[in-house]
């Protein structure tokens, strides 16, 4: 394939594509609009039902709630199942002998008022502390003795909480007789607070227990007649509504095959809108699959986003206006930023019509608050028509402050749209000024701040031309730029005068100047890797052309596009600023040298001097071939008049428009017509007449040979009369 046909094929959206990309688009919003929403049912227990619901049908069913009630409360009234537990005694032993312990240690200190302090701190009585103090060790040891025994007799027979308080009333009775009165309250007063109960509940006989209560209770059935009112506007929703609502099939969990095709049709329909107006426009930014999926991808993303955030945010039942919150106008933004304004326009309408369609399945999954056509209005109004004005600010935009400028124009039209809606609103109130503002203005301004930061990564994404490339590549200092201007200067000068001359002409007729100039600054940028086979580098004034055949001095020259592509694309210049390095010269001969080899051999072959094109595919391509030809005719024309210099730009037009190298770069008669008057102005400015300056005098010669200065020194020079001082004057 050649390198004009590839380079067409490339530039061409064909109708194959088209219809690739409309079933891409029509794939993506269908999963946007697919009917699964995060509140699939919009009703809870607790909220307040917003109309009355009647029943279509009659139902019987077994109520879960109602029958799980009467199941707890019968599980409820089985009391646990206890078993005796050893282990109880065994550690309530070991808290007695510890005790006792530390009361031996108390008995063994010499100061009694310590002694009688530790004693009432254990919880002795007075009179027990007494004998505590009186006795004498082998009685001591007897008496805990005892009461150990005692304890583990207590102990060791099973005891609920009920016979605690019977067992530690028995433990005089099982102290033995040879004890005085005092050592057995003193021995009962160490056991009975040891004394407890040794049954634990039996946890897994306990639930066995519960769970054959539970078994035994029968479900709960309800019975709903056609007619009956399930629930009242007003009323709270409790567990059995919701569960009579879903016996009567007015909740349905599952999706519904009608919202299904519903949501096909409605991506289908907007995808086929918008391919067609994109096969119909051919917009000149838009040359490849990458564009293609782009657009689905910006277009689709915030239709996904709102489907998820909307069920979230309506029915705006507190008037906050949270749902016009979103900034979806940041995909219109960013369609105008980075391929078409007017496409921008087209597909922002688009997305705000689905935007606005989607509340409209809200209702569907509600019984207990709808979405009205107020608000369809309001989303309609805010994410469909509002973005149209910020799309027409970053038009071209190539500062970051128009991004956050056109997201205030949207913030501004936003809140406009909100008032509209809001003049008509029965229920309007003095408050929702402030929140329809603060909605508007984040939704707007964060639209315009998403726009900017997605600019430059989406570009580089999906190989789309961004204005801040452009600027940078427009910048003299550039790498490219600069090996021009150092290795071959004439041809960088020729570049800059060219992109003058063929950037005003683009912003006349409406074409992009700043691409225009980029693409004019390295259209010829593979004359860098031998300047001095073009005349506008020979500074020596040999060619080295003298020493080669025509045919030979064509090659060459042709080659500086080849050449030129290669090192553009290492370098990763930008496909739109590549397509200027082959079109500007279209599928010209290399006329000088042809017409020299026809002087020879008129039957010499004109495709060896034809240049491997394509023809200009855009108005830009096309306005740098006017002003690279007419800029280099006007320079090697030794007449330079404003009359020879019109005459020139004329002939150059009528010459292309004979070869037919404009026929498919979409420039009309008027846009010619304008293209040579702007030629004409730019290039009687730069190739002005200049007045003659008359031979250097005989004061000047004599100066220049003998250095002196022009004026007098100061010693020499006449000096003012002093100033009188004015009265007034300190």
């Amino acid at each position: 394939m050649t390198l004009a046909a590839s380079h067409a094929r490339s530039r061409t959206l064909s109708p194959g594509l088209i219809a690739g990309f409309a079933v891409a688009l029509a794939s993506l919003l269908f999963i946007a609009l697919f009917p699964i929403f995060p509140r699939q049912l919009n009703i809870r227990v607790g909220d307040t039902a917003a109309r009355t619901v009647k029943s279509p049908r009659d139902v019987t069913f077994e109520s879960a709630y109602l029958t799980q009630q009467k199941r707890d409360e019968a599980a409820k009234a089985v009391p646990p199942a206890l078993v005796f537990d050893p282990s109880v005694r065994d550690r309530q032993l070991a808290a007695y002998d510890a005790a006792t312990g530390q009361l031996t240690q108390v008995r063994a200190q010499t100061d009694i008022a310590r002694k009688r302090e530790a004693l009432a701190a254990a919880g002795l009585s007075a009179r027990s502390v007494e004998t505590m103090l009186a006795l004498p060790d082998d009685r001591w040891l007897a008496l805990r003795d005892e009461g150990r025994r005692v304890l583990t007799a207590e102990l060791s027979v099973s005891l609920d909480e009920a016979s605690v308080n019977a067992a530690k009333d028995g433990v005089d009775a099982r102290i033995a007789p040879d004890f005085t009165a005092d050592e057995a309250l003193l021995t009962a007063e160490l056991v009975r607070p040891r004394i407890v109960a040794t049954q634990v509940e039996d946890t897994a006989r306990t639930e066995q227990a519960r769970a054959a209560a539970r078994a035994a209770v029968a479900p709960e059935k309800v019975s709903v007649n056609r007619g009956d009112i399930i629930l009242s506007a007003g009323t709270r929703v409790d567990e059995v509504a919701v569960e009579k609502l879903e016996a009567a099939h007015l909740l349905q969990k599952q999706i519904q095959w009608r919202s299904v095709l519903a949501a096909a049709l409605l991506a289908g329909v907007a995808a086929a809108a918008i391919a067609a107006y994109v096969y119909v426009t051919r917009p000149p930014a838009m040359t490849s699959e990458r564009h293609l999926f782009a657009l689905a991808a910006i277009t689709a993303l915030p239709v996904l986003v709102a489907k998820f955030y909307l069920p979230l945010a309506l029915p705006d039942e507190g008037r906050y206006f949270l749902p016009y919150i979103l900034p979806v106008a940041a995909a219109p933004l960013l369609i105008a930023a980075l391929l078409e304004t007017d496409v921008a326009v087209v597909a922002g309408l688009i997305i705000g019509v689905l935007v606005a369609l989607i509340a409209a399945f809200l209702p569907d999954v509600s019984l207990v608050a709808s979405v009205g056509l107020l608000d369809m209005f309001r989303l309609l109004a805010v994410y469909g028509l509002a973005p149209v004005a910020g799309v027409y600010v970053v038009h071209r935009a190539d500062r970051l402050n128009r991004y956050l400028t056109a997201g205030v124009v949207v913030a501004v039209c936003s809140y406009l749209m909100l008032l509209c809606g809001w003049l008509i609103d029965a229920d309007r109130q003095a408050r929702d000024l402030g929140w329809m503002a603060f909605a508007s203005g984040i939704g707007g301004v964060s639209a315009g701040v998403l726009a900017a930061g997605a600019f430059v990564s989406a570009g580089v994404l999906f190989g789309v031309t961004t204005r801040v490339q452009l600027m940078e590549l427009s910048q003299l200092n550039a790498p490219l730029l600069r090996r021009l201007q150092d290795e071959a200067p004439g041809t960088f000068h020729h570049s800059i005068i060219v992109g003058n001359l063929a950037e005003r002409a683009a912003d006349l007729i409406g074409a992009d100047p700043l691409l225009t100039r980029v693409g004019c600054y390295y259209h010829d940028i593979g004359k860098v890797l031998q300047p001095g086979m073009y005349i506008e580098n020979q500074l020596s004034g040999e060619s080295p052309h003298d020493r080669l055949s025509p045919e030979e001095s064509a090659g060459v020259i042709r080659e500086h596009v080849l050449r030129g592509l290669d090192l553009a694309r290492r370098e990763r210049l930008p496909a739109r600023v590549q397509a200027f390095i082959p079109e500007h010269h279209g599928t010209r001969l290399v006329t000088y040298f042809y017409r020299k080899a026809a002087e020879a051999d008129p039957q010499v072959d004109p495709a060896e001097f034809q240049y491997p094109g394509p023809r200009p595919q855009s108005k830009e391509t096309a306005i740098v071939m006017l002003a690279d030809s007419s800029e280099a005719l006007v320079r090697s024309s030794p007449d330079r008049s404003p009359e020879r210099i019109d005459a020139l730009v004329e002939e150059v037009i009528a010459e292309r428009i004979a070869e037919g190298q404009l026929d498919e770069s979409d420039l009309t008669l008027r846009d010619l017509r304008t293209i040579a008057e702007s030629f004409k102005a730019t290039l009687r400015a730069v190739y002005h007449p200049r007045v003659q300056y008359p031979e250097p005098t005989a004061a000047e010669s004599r100066r220049r040979v003998l250095r002196l200065p022009l004026r007098a020194p100061v010693g020499e020079r006449p000096q003012p009369a002093p100033r009188r001082r004015r009265k007034y004057e300190l």
